[in-house]
């Protein structure tokens, strides 16, 4: 069970923005939907490898309290740091907090 108080790092939670790039496509902006305190947990670091790159792939549990209308779609940012929400949960069933698996690229 979290306690209120180990909520400490403020997040901006983002939303995606998609508007139509005129060739068949779209063009996706973030946009600012808010603020969040949360609790970031370390879990696992995987190798990955992108446009002949290494990137290491961070995933983190977040722990927040319910925020309307949350889904996979947001994402957050804590400072320069990206977190891409992949699932979330209710992990008591009682709606008092909300974990999310986040995932941070690093380049």
């Amino acid at each position: 069970m979290t306690a209120i108080g180990e909520l400490r790092l403020r997040l901006t939670l983002e939303q995606p923005e998609e508007s139509d790039d005129g060739i068949g496509g779209v063009t996706r902006t973030w946009s600012d939907a808010g603020s969040v305190w949360g609790a970031l947990e370390p879990l696992a670091m995987n190798g990955g490898n992108i446009a002949d790159r290494d990137t290491p792939t961070l995933r983190y549990r977040l722990t927040l309290r319910p925020y309307p209308d949350l889904s996979v779609r947001h994402r957050f940012r804590l400072g320069n740091r990206i977190l891409q929400i992949r699932a979330m949960r209710d992990p008591d069933e009682r709606g008092e907090f909300v974990e999310c698996l986040v995932e941070e690229e690093r380049p």
